[in-house]
């Protein structure tokens, strides 16, 4: 999970109207009324029910969307980086009828550094619903994150798989396909309106996508993220030869450390199976130190390919089909 304290993933597509699509916006909607499912949900003749992304700018941009759990409406992130299904604290916990729910390890904060007192545990949730898709007896996992903003919780990699999602940053939306047909639908659409597919690969160890490209040449493994920035671990950048810049910031990780973020100090091109994407300026820190891990001896992510990457090249990726599709640079 990355923290929410500080400065906190062939043809050209043809302009065609988008449907579902909203206006980009950003933290103001967190003073604005949070809509139902119901009221989002919109189901293409496709067969993909799609819901509007809202996004915010806390530590970078990050995608949202409302959510109802045992009946009562949030405003969720959409975190492929989050390793469970889903995810709110314990106050929100009690307010859909889970409470007492004990703790079973030391995770989550309550502030940048300060690891919460009431750790993290998992219980089962009776109905989750976006759009016009419902999952029953799901697993929700609890913790404190910091609320500044107000964060409500996440939808983590989990629910992205479990449900075949597709999170559109060109439109603005994610969808929720009813079948593998309606996925493959989707997917042929997307190659006819000029789109590159990029194979995903799943690290069953990580439980996370990613995709081998060329940074400046350099051949690094990038996770699929959905939020924030491009990260590049600082250990890899430094042992590459790129330059870092200034420290623009310090994240707190989940168990309470905390890590200084360079931006890198030049511009640098990200390549994908040939195919060159917008210019990007990383962000990066110490990744195994920001998780309080060791740092990993065998195959691991160099860092992650985040929402602002995905706006920049009106980037969709379909967790169904394990397929990042990015638009052809003009």
């Amino acid at each position: 999970m990355q923290s929410h304290s500080g400065r906190f993933l062939a043809l050209i597509l043809a302009g065609a109207t988008q449907l579902g699509a909203q206006p980009f916006a950003r933290s103001s909607m967190t003073e604005e009324r949070v809509v139902s499912p119901a009221e989002t949900g919109v189901v293409a003749a496709t067969g993909v029910s799609f819901v509007p992304i809202q996004f915010r700018h806390d530590s970078g941009i990050r995608p949202f969307v409302p959510v109802m759990m045992n009946g009562k409406t949030f405003l969720l992130m959409v975190h492929a980086n989050a390793k469970l299904y889903a995810m709110t604290t314990h106050a929100n916990a009690g307010s859909i009828g889970l409470s007492h729910l004990g703790k079973t390890s030391d995770y989550g904060i309550s502030s940048s550094g300060h690891v919460s007192d009431l750790g993290r545990t998992d219980t089962t949730l009776a109905l989750l619903q976006v759009g016009a898709a419902k999952s029953s007896d799901v697993t929700l996992t609890v913790f404190e994150i910091p609320q500044t903003p107000k964060t409500d919780g996440m939808l983590g990699i989990d629910w992205l798989r479990d449900e075949h999602v597709i999170v559109d940053y060109d439109s603005y939306r994610i969808g929720i396909p009813a079948n593998a047909e309606a996925s493959k639908s989707e997917d042929e659409g997307l190659l006819l309106r000029g789109y590159l597919a990029h194979r995903m690969t799943w690290d069953p160890a990580v439980k996370g996508f990613y995709v081998m490209c060329q940074i400046n040449g350099v051949s690094a493994r990038l996770g699929i993220s959905t939020v924030a920035e491009t990260v590049v671990d600082s250990v890899f950048a430094r042992g590459a030869g790129f330059e870092l810049g200034p420290v623009v910031d310090q994240n707190g990780g989940p168990k309470g450390a905390l890590v200084d973020s360079f931006l890198f100090k030049h511009q640098v091109s990200i390549v994908l199976d040939g195919q060159s994407t917008a210019p990007a300026q990383p962000l990066s820190w110490d990744l195994s130190a920001y998780s309080s891990v060791p740092r990993p001896s065998g195959p691991h992510d160099d860092g992650y390919l985040g929402a602002e990457f995905m706006l920049a090249n009106q980037a969709i990726i379909d967790f169904g089909t394990e397929t990042l599709f990015i638009a052809v640079q003009k």
